[in-house]
């Protein structure tokens, strides 16, 4: 009862205090954690620096092992550079965000800061956590009170929300703090979008609202098409939502996953500029055109071929960008495909047997509706081969060799030889000449493609040529979505399989009124099929002030379409002017001074809107006598500081501090509702300021009210509501003890029908117990990770691990036994133990041979507090010297000795224990090679190097990690470089680099048994059974034996690490073994 109030006391003073002056003192510590660690960070790139100049002199140019190592330093070098980004960012704003919590499970409050990054002090205790976390989100979406926040796969975590607190602090001054208990904070949102656009960058991870907080956390492995009014975020939502994405689903989705498409390069070059900033690199970006191009791959050539921007007013060519002129494609091609495959009865000659009838050709080429028609030519030719070749075996007609061999050469290129020699440029020809005898003539491409030409290129090529499929992205971003229409989205659902998008657009804006999307409603039906694929609205409008907004909506109100309403931030500013002028020079000079002025009042972003290309390049020539102006090429102009003159067509995405819409005058912007959203586009670009100047007569749009007999349909809101995708069923205790057992059960069942029967062990049987002993002992709980979001819990290990044991003993194992520690001596058998004999086991006998004692049974789930590892001090691992013996390479590091054992050409053994002057002890698995077998050990200045005939084992001396490479130098396999190992209280874990792509399986007690591990956290254990060693396979051809006589855990989960542990044994030890497939690896694994 005393150390519970100790525990209390230690924790409640653990929260931060609510003063000035205790926050402040808060705000100098974490600074002073935050230079620590930008200090180490320096120092860690200028030892990479070194790593690499020792690399340059030890090795040759040319030598494998050289350049693996140079490779493998590179990366390091780049990892700690964007660390370090990273680590300045938090030096500069630490956090801007406090939630204090009460979780009920315990009795203590909680609190942390939330900040851009995570930083985390010495003992990799987290001080602030990053916006990306899971229990984060409740800063963005909840009120004080009962809240909740889910954590992929693991499930939704209930919580009492006490304290939301905001601050702002600036040059590491603490300005001001409030505490709030409403979700979005106007306060400071409006204090922030008063700032210029610069400054409103830096400070958009703070002002997150909720409606783009459920956006940006929706999981990446459904669909998401999204409806944003102008100003709402939505490029900011859509690249905040990558960075959240690569944070968190960093085991599915790396960087070169991704897609984002825009509307035009200076959009995609400000999406460039802007996602370093959200710790985001090497995301591919393109503009629709370039991706359609990208598809058609070898065929396209770019010095025969250019690309040219659709007409917006040609109404004869509007028709290519429906889903119409998709299906009229896609008729095409099954016709082509038809006369170009034979759909005749195929009869083998001299018998006349059917081999395929004409009705299964035609089935096969509709059913595979993946496969090219290439593809189906080759697939139908295997198929008719195989049937001729079952048909001429064993038959009474035989066939001399020679016809054989003839009719075998007939049929292996009876549909074809699987080249199609076509041109898709040709065919994209003949359908268009067939849609123009339909009535359906469009302008006919000769070297020169627009989007939607591209776009039934990219089909044709897919449909017809493509005869080795490429993976081209796991998930796409298309931002200003309203722009493309449903040809384009066809195609690329037909081209981009097994993929998801985020869709962004906002109907209100499709400048290409025809063709472009004027509601969601197609798109929909053809992208939100999935269960939990969703539609979301951003209804609030965050960029403009009331009166930009309100003369926006006013021209808004000139259209006769459907739009989204508008729900304006409250932020007045000056009135829109609009101002005529006699002439283009009164015009131009009122245009500096207009521009100068905005200059002189801080204003670093402006934008001068003309109609067109031509009109842009025009006014940017003479601007540029009077100011400067960013570059004129508007495929190289990158958004940033400065006057940017633009088309109204290419300021989409885009924000400027103030706008200056040149000349909008009857002639340019006819009454139309195109025009009406070309002109909306160009008024909702202003964060401050919008002027209108002009000569003439202005359109209409500007300059009446707009017609009474005009009406606004408002589509109905949809809300997004909180995803349930992928949660985890919660659990009582009850339950989950209930599920265990069952689980127990079945595998004793299963075990009952193919060897021994089930065994119940009396206590005065285990080994070291007196009769009566009840006691339970076995493993503490699984530390909590120093990266994750909880602290420990307010039990001790032991006693959670009395409880867990009491609770998961398998059925037939009494809990007395399922907690006691076995301690085998060497050979394995504990007193008393007798052999058995073969295939038959007594029921009678005291105790089984070699029992695993873990209370977990293979393939049950461990709870998720169980797999966060908990803070500790920097484990040293660097190898301090090492010395070759007759069975094994020996390395000391200040944390312990390093074993590297050569079982077997193929199997490696690896071993570890904890303290200089530990010894690795022999487990009952085999210790060392049985047979001789040539094997080299080699130290160079920078790394340790163990080769067998098919294996090579790198340590670094730096890391001290372990790398298993095939004799060709590629990596199969590596343990964390940052932190490879770590042993506490007799439990260990082994961390593993696996790869996102990588499939993990353990091998079950049956012989078909395989448990997927890929993204899990299992038991590899065999708890209440015969000892027997645990294996992982991996597809990368390698597999993992534990030595654990006790319990073993694999977690494949991102969010807690990914590791192998242990407990009971004290030691690591596991077996690596080379195989080329399973069998292969099994048959290795059953010689240990």
């Amino acid at each position: 009862m005393e150390e519970e109030k100790l525990e209390r006391s230690i924790r409640k003073s653990e929260i931060p205090g609510l003063t000035r002056e205790e926050e402040e003192a808060q705000l100098a510590k974490v600074i002073g954690i935050a230079e620590q660690n930008l200090e180490q960070a320096k120092a860690d790139i200028r030892s990479a620096n070194e790593d690499l100049a020792d690399l340059m002199e030890t090795y040759d140019a040319k030598e494998a092992e050289g350049l693996a190592l140079w490779n493998n330093a590179t990366a390091k070098l780049n990892a700690y550079q964007h660390g370090m980004a990273r680590l300045e960012k938090a030096r500069k704003k630490p956090y801007f965000g406090r939630i204090d919590f009460q979780d009920p499970r315990l009795s203590f409050l909680e609190s942390y800061y939330i900040g851009r990054v995570g930083i985390s002090d010495e003992k990799a205790e987290p001080v602030v956590l990053d916006w990306r976390v899971p229990i984060s989100s409740v800063y963005y979406e909840n009120s004080t009170g009962p809240c909740s926040y889910t954590v992929s796969s693991e499930g939704t975590f209930s919580i009492d929300l006490k304290r939301k607190r905001t601050y702002e602090i600036e040059n590491d001054h603490l300005k001001d703090f409030f505490d709030s208990d409403v979700v979005a904070n106007d306060e400071l949102l409006t204090k922030y979008l008063a700032k210029n656009k610069k400054a409103v960058l830096g400070e958009i991870i703070a002002t997150i609202q909720q409606e783009q907080n459920l956006i940006i956390r929706r999981s990446p492995k459904t669909n998401l098409i999204v409806q944003g009014v102008a100003g709402s975020g939505k490029t900011t939502v859509a690249m905040h939502r990558i960075s959240y994405i690569l944070y968190n689903y960093e085991e599915d989705f790396r960087p070169e996953d991704f897609y984002i498409i825009g509307s035009n390069r200076i959009l995609l070059n400000y999406i460039t500029s802007v996602l370093p900033e959200l710790d985001v690199y090497g995301i591919r970006q393109m503009t629709m055109e370039q991706l359609f191009i990208r598809l058609l791959y070898e065929d396209w050539d770019e010095e025969k071929y250019t690309v040219h921007t659709i007409d917006r007013a040609d109404e004869k060519n509007s028709i290519k960008g429906g889903s119409g002129w998709f299906f009229d494609l896609e008729n095409f091609c099954r016709t082509y495909e038809a006369e170009q495959i034979p759909r005749e009865p195929v009869r083998l000659e001299k018998t006349g047997t059917l081999l395929l009838d004409a009705e299964y050709i035609d089935n096969y080429c509709r059913e595979q509706s993946t496969l090219s028609m290439e593809g189906k030519m080759c697939m139908l030719n295997e198929i008719l081969l195989a049937k001729f070749e079952n048909e001429v075996s064993g038959k009474e007609v035989t066939f001399p060799a020679r016809e054989k061999k003839a009719l075998k050469r007939k049929y292996e290129k009876y549909f074809g030889d699987g080249k199609w020699r076509g041109s898709i440029f040709d065919l994209y020809l003949q359908f268009l000449e067939q849609q123009a005898e339909k009535g359906k003539a469009v302008e006919v491409p000769e070297n020169s493609f627009d989007v939607y030409d591209l776009a039934a290129l990219a089909y044709l090529y897919k449909r017809i040529k493509e005869n080795d499929p490429v993976r081209e992205a796991s998930h796409v971003v298309i931002d200003e979505a309203q722009d493309f229409g449903m040809m384009a989205y066809q195609v690329l659902h037909y081209c981009l399989r097994d993929c998801t998008y985020t869709i962004m657009g906002d109907t209100s804006q499709n400048i290409h009124f025809s063709y472009g999307l004027n509601d969601w409603e197609e798109l929909k039906k053809l992208i939100l099929t999935g269960t939990y694929d969703a539609f979301g609205v951003l209804r609030k409008s965050y960029r403009n002030t009331v009166e930009i907004s309100d003369f926006a909506n006013e021209i808004l109100r000139h259209g006769d379409f459907a739009i989204y309403p508008v729900e304006p931030v409250l932020r007045h500013g000056t009135t829109v002017q609009k101002e005529a002028f006699a002439d283009e020079a009164a015009l131009l000079a009122a245009g500096v001074q207009k521009i100068k002025a905005w200059q002189e009042q801080g204003y670093e972003t402006i934008a001068v809107v003309c109609r067109d290309e031509a009109e842009a390049a025009a006014t940017a020539r003479k601007l540029k006598k009077y100011v400067p102006v960013v570059e004129e090429d508007l495929e190289t102009a990158e958004f940033g500081e400065g006057v940017m003159v633009l088309p109204v067509a290419y300021t989409k995405g885009l924000e400027f501090d103030a706008v200056l819409l040149l000349d909008p005058t009857e002639e340019k912007y006819p009454e139309n509702d195109g025009q009406v959203k070309l002109l909306y586009v160009a008024a909702t670009r202003a964060l401050h300021e919008l002027a209108v100047l002009y000569t003439g007569k202005l359109t209409g749009i500007l300059a009446k009210k707009a017609p009474k007999g005009r009406h606004n349909q408002e589509f109905a809101m949809e809300t997004l509501t909180k995803a349930k995708e992928y949660e985890k069923v919660s659990l009582t205790q009850k339950e989950a003890r209930e599920e265990n057992r069952a689980i127990g059960i079945q595998e004793m069942d299963e075990r009952n029908s193919h060897g021994p029967k089930r065994i119940v062990i009396k206590p005065e049987q285990i080994p070291g117990r007196a009769p009566g002993n009840t006691s339970t002992t076995g493993t503490a709980v699984m530390p909590k990770s120093s990266t994750g979001m909880r602290k420990a819990a307010a039990e001790t290990g032991k006693e959670i691990a009395a409880k867990t044991m009491q609770q998961r003993a398998p059925e037939g194992v009494s809990a007395v036994f399922a907690g006691a520690a076995y301690r085998g001596k060497t050979g394995g058998k504990a007193p008393g133990s007798r052999p058995a004999t073969a295939g038959i086991q007594s029921e009678k006998a005291e105790q089984p041979e070699h029992m695993n004692t873990s209370p977990y049974a293979f393939g049950a789930i461990p709870e998720n507090e169980l797999l966060r590892m908990k803070g500790h001090s920097r484990i040293k691992c660097a190898v301090k010297w090492a010395k070759k013996g007759k069975a094994a390479v020996e390395m000391a590091s200040m944390y312990g000795i390093l074993r590297i054992t050569p079982i077997t050409p193929e199997v490696i053994r690896i071993s570890f224990v904890k303290g200089v002057t530990a010894k690795v002890q022999d487990t009952y698995w085999k210790p060392k090679a049985d047979t001789s077998f040539p094997w080299s050990a080699k130290e160079s200045k920078t790394a340790v190097l163990v080769e067998t005939e098919k294996l090579r084992v790198m340590v670094e001396k730096k890391d001290g990690a372990v790398q298993f490479f095939t004799p060709d130098h590629k990596l199969v396999l590596s343990e964390k470089r940052d932190e490879p190992r770590m042993i506490d209280g007799g439990m260990t874990w082994t961390f593993f680099d696996w790869s996102g792509s990588e499939k993990l399986k353990a091998k079950g007690i049956l012989s078909t048994e395989w448990l997927d591990l890929t993204a899990k956290a299992r038991y590899v254990s065999f708890g209440g059974k015969q000892a027997r060693m645990p294996l992982v396979v991996s597809n990368r051809g390698y597999g993992i034996a534990a030595a654990a006589s006790r319990t073993a855990l694999l977690c494949n989960v991102r969010t807690f690490g990914t590791y192998l542990h242990t407990a009971g044994d004290g030691q690591i030890d596991y077996y690596f073994i080379l195989g080329k497939d399973r069998d292969e690896i099994i048959k290795q694994y059953k010689e240990l």
